[in-house]
């Protein structure tokens, strides 16, 4: 039987199974993503009322609390709505810290800052929510020039008080307009869209904006021994050809006519693909032929990469984490072996059903089809039946 220890810390509460294994959590579950908006680290916990003070005690402490009315000493600030947990107060925007380990793997599994607490007469349940529900609920006015992609994104992050980590320095904007009419995550998913990045927030609950080009494996997984369940869907790509067009001649007469229009497009064209089923997009942000190919490239490869998306279950492992490789082997149907790009990690522990991962991904993977080093490396284990 493997070993499993938590290490839990919510403000000035902190317990670790590895100290303590009787400690009062009766379950968690956390979930990372970087397709959905609702990351979320939840911990319920066993937390009956403390006992009752005598009669005595409430006579005493009615008395103290009106002499010191009384005397003028009132009045203080409001405190926040707290619960108590082993006598430590917990309360909303506190962070919440959340370390698993099983044997000699450990790691924290998530980072967040509590968005709501629910009571019951036994129990107390705590959620904390990343980065990402500030993004999501934060909009601005601004306008950049002559910006990288990291330049903007770090400055919108540091106005809505979220913390970055690795982000890609991608292209420079002439001139990018962000509109309150749309909330910054989108904003920010909209514009590592156009160069083919994802958008994260990772274990340290820091904003990730990078390009997946791993070609070997962080976690190599086998049927029969690590996977407990397994779920692939492989559909055609909604397009095999994609068109862009930039919007001014910026691209060979300097930065400074990025405002210009064009009569004839098609030089600031870009085309990547072939095939009738044709994506022509129009982009306002993009000015140049350069950030054209980027754009045409990246929506490309963002469809053939959903062209295979799939959830698999394992016993406990906090060491995988999104944006990993995973390479599936020895499953008996081809086209479910090869390397994949996880798109989600979801933790989930009680005491009833034990520890639990279940990991998302996507991409080409065993497809004969597959383009690109990461497809052509998939194809190749397929074949293999590895």
């Amino acid at each position: 039987m493997p070993n499993i220890s938590y290490k839990l810390t919510v403000g000035n509460w902190s317990v670790s199974s590895a100290d303590d294994p009787k400690t009062e959590l009766i379950a968690l579950d956390t979930l990372l993503s970087l397709d959905a908006t609702g990351d979320y680290g939840r911990i319920t916990v066993y937390a009956p009322p403390p006992p009752q003070a005598g009669l005595l005690e409430q006579a005493v402490g009615a008395a103290v609390s009106a002499a010191g009315s009384a005397l003028g000493l009132g009045g203080a600030a409001e405190e926040a709505f707290t619960v108590q947990i082993r006598g430590q107060g917990v309360k909303v925007g506190d962070q919440m810290t959340i370390e698993l380990a099983v044997d000699d793997q450990a790691a924290t599994v998530l980072t967040a800052d509590v968005l709501a607490i629910q009571s019951t007469f036994g129990q107390t349940t705590i959620t904390a929510r990343t980065g990402m529900q500030h993004l999501a609920t934060s909009r601005l006015n601004q306008v950049y020039q002559n910006q990288s992609l990291s330049q903007i994104i770090q400055d919108l992050c540091g106005q809505a008080e979220v913390d970055t980590g690795t982000v890609d320095t991608g292209s420079t904007y002439p001139y990018l307009v962000v509109h309150a009419s749309r909330n910054l995550l989108r904003t920010i998913r909209e514009l590592a869209a156009r160069e083919g990045m994802d958008v994260y927030f990772d274990t340290d609950n820091m904003l990730t904006v990078t390009k997946f080009a791993k070609t070997e494996a962080d976690h190599t997984l086998y049927y029969g021994i690590d996977l407990l369940d397994l779920a692939m869907s492989n559909w055609q790509p909604a397009a095999a050809h994609v068109l862009v067009y930039g919007e001014s001649p910026a691209s060979n007469q300097g930065s400074d006519t990025w405002h210009w229009l064009v009569k004839d497009i098609s030089p600031f064209r870009s085309e990547v693909g072939q095939g009738a089923k044709t994506l022509a997009l129009q982009d306002g942000a993009v000015r140049t032929k350069e950030a054209a190919d980027a754009a045409a490239t990246a929506k490309l490869g963002g469809l053939q990469d959903q062209a295979a998306m799939g959830r698999l279950k394992l016993l406990g492992k906090p060491t995988v984490k999104v944006g990993d490789a995973i390479a599936l082997k020895n499953v008996p149907k081809a086209e479910m072996n090869g390397l994949f790009k996880v798109t989600s990690v979801r933790h989930v522990y009680n005491k009833r059903e034990g520890y639990v991962t279940y990991v998302g991904f996507s991409g080409q993977g065993g497809a004969a089809q597959a383009e690109g080093l990461l497809g052509q490396l998939g194809g190749a284990l397929g074949a293999l039946g590895l």
